[in-house]
């Protein structure tokens, strides 16, 4: 948590006051602020400023330089704000190197301004430009605070979304939004205002795999899973979010080992009559010694709130866990500040949607052209890849060219020399698609309406390159996915939690859509709405809604929850209606 935005050019209060207004969510504390005659940034801090390590946001000032810092260092080589200024004055962008953690870092030195985005994506940054200024903020709305920002909507991030239920890589759903790419800095100064986009983490190269055992790097995932635990562990109580699937109840397992204060754990569920996994939950829970809970969420809890929950997501995602997510940590926000999850376990180490990617890059036929892996990755997703051309007016669909707007995004991740292996091909994009732009943003925001800190452990730096260290045969072997993690944990949770195959959390949008929300789904997706936009098919939307296609995937009460989450964001982004 913590907000950081800012822009270049001469003072300007009232913007600098708007933006922090549209930021106010992320923080009880005061507005700090640096204004000279190029610039300002601005950060607000969730917690005391007197609170241990770089764990909020923090500004600090030495003449015309200035850090601005967001987020939580779990760098080994700065604890205090001051060390960073010092480090950027002696090596500017270099001490990106150094800097660890689920963060986000501005700098504006005279003229020239630098901004970074963590190794991993655990937080985010926006930019653009309105009214002769360059602005950023760590949400768009911080962005689309200026009264001048055109909000007009990017015709293949439409496609993007409906495909894949998030915009990837540097775009957003809004032209002249672009979000900044993990393991990323930006830089511009006045003589050449364009941004220079540069990598400053990379993790891909696995061609030579460290001379170990197996069973040494299942000791040395154990350790450093542990290390990255230990250095996100706060003071007092912490929550965990627990599904009782692998990744959350290791988590559990080593937050409640190491910490010497009560952890809280909850599991959601939906109620009679849907799947859930409350009882691993439970076991492992019980295996733990942790205070847990278990939460009822039903659309009837969350519909008054839906407008609220799409808000602060700002960039629309179409995952239907959001309102859990939304409504499971204002929960936990009234217990803690902080809460662990086991976001990171699947595209780090290997879960089991690699698996038909792994069986179409061997077994795809003779006929495939070179953008086939690209294709099935888009369709791996089970979304609306093969859907959107008939959900799109005619119009939109005119401005949407597959190959350049779909298959061109990911193409490059699969052609790269490296990595060298398929599998951590497919890890390697996950992490800076799937986890920078869809879970980790998604977590963020439904945390930080409330104020909550999320804990994301699985996506530490150390532990993503050490997984592109170890072989391939530790992430997948025999249809096992992520083994390595399987076998360091046996030892602390329930031989039915390790040996079960994985699940995930499904939200029953299938069923609450033929009952508890068709009413409030026909309302907003009506046909009147969708003409008077021009933006969807209303014939082919009426289909959806009625369950009645005969030709494209099933999975309607996903491509609804899709539907409807852009429809109510489009009204509140674009058309400026009051949430």
């Amino acid at each position: 948590m913590g907000a950081l935005f800012g822009f270049s050019g001469p003072p300007d209060p009232r913007l600098l006051a708007r933006m922090g207004e549209a930021l106010a969510h992320r923080g009880r504390g005061d507005v700090v602020t640096h204004v000279t005659a190029h610039g300002s940034l601005a950060v607000r801090s969730v917690r005391p400023k007197d609170a241990p390590r770089l764990r909020a946001a923090s500004l600090s000032v030495d003449g015309e330089l200035a850090v601005a810092f967001s987020g939580l260092s779990t760098s080994r080589v700065f604890s205090e704000p001051s060390q960073l200024l010092a480090a950027y004055r002696e090596r500017g962008p270099e001490l990106l190197h150094d800097l660890r953690g689920a963060c986000v870092l501005a700098v504006l030195d005279a003229d020239r301004m630098l901004l970074a985005r963590d190794g991993a994506g655990v937080r985010t940054l926006y930019y653009g430009q309105a009214g002769g200024r360059f602005l950023f903020a760590v949400e768009p709305k911080g962005v689309l605070a200026h009264p001048e920002f055109p909000r007009r909507i990017r015709p293949a991030a439409l496609a993007q979304y409906l495909s894949m239920s998030f915009v990837p890589g540097g775009g957003t759903m809004l032209e002249g939004l672009y979000e900044l790419c993990p393991g990323h800095h930006l830089s511009r100064d006045a003589a050449s205002p364009e941004p220079k986009i540069e990598r400053w983490f990379v993790f891909e190269d696995d061609r030579e795999t460290e001379a170990l055992s197996e069973e040494e790097w299942v000791e040395r995932f154990r350790r450093e899973h542990a290390e990255a635990v230990a250095r996100r562990l706060p003071d007092g109580p912490v929550a965990v979010f627990l599904s009782g699937g692998l990744d959350s109840s290791a988590v559990t397992a080593e937050v409640a080992r190491q910490h010497e204060h009560p952890v809280l754990t909850y599991a959601i569920h939906f109620g009679q009559g849907y799947d859930n996994e409350l009882s691993f939950a439970r076991e492992v829970a019980e295996r733990a010694g942790t205070r847990h809970r278990e939460v009822l969420l039903r659309p009837k809890e969350f519909l008054p709130r839906l407008r609220r929950i799409l808000w602060h997501l700002d960039d629309p995602i179409g995952d239907p866990i959001t309102a859990p997510n939304f409504e499971l940590a204002a929960l936990v926000a009234r217990d803690v500040d902080f809460a662990f999850n086991g976001e990171g376990g699947d595209p780090v180490f290997g879960g089991p949607k690699n698996i038909p990617m792994l069986l179409h890059h061997w077994y795809g036929g003779i006929d495939r052209d070179e953008r086939f892996r690209a294709r099935m990755y888009l369709a791996s997703y089970r979304r609306s890849y093969e859907e959107w051309p008939r959900v799109l007016a005619p119009l939109w669909r005119s401005k949407v060219d597959a190959e350049r707007d779909l298959e061109a995004v990911f193409a490059p991740g699969f052609d790269a020399e490296l990595p060298t292996s398929f599998l951590n091909k497919l890890c390697a994009i996950n992490i800076r698609q799937k986890g920078a732009h869809l879970i980790l943003p998604k977590v963020d925001r439904m945390a930080g309406a409330s104020g909550l800190t999320t804990l994301s452990p699985l996506f530490d730096e150390r532990l993503i390159e050490s997984s592109f260290r170890m072989p391939p045969t530790l992430k997948l072997k025999n249809g096992i996915e992520k083994l390595v993690m399987k076998r360091a944990y046996a030892d602390l949770l329930p031989e039915s939690v390790v040996r079960r195959p994985k699940s995930g959390m499904r939200v029953p949008v299938h069923f609450w859509f033929q009952g508890e929300m068709k009413r409030y789904a026909k309302k907003v997706l009506s046909k009147k709405e969708l003409a008077r936009a021009g933006i969807f098919d209303p014939k082919r939307v009426a289909q959806i809604l009625g369950y009645d296609t005969d030709e494209g995937p099933g999975r309607y009460g996903l491509r609804l929850w899709m539907l409807l989450s852009f429809e109510i964001w489009r009204r509140i982004v674009v058309e400026r209606e009051p949430v």
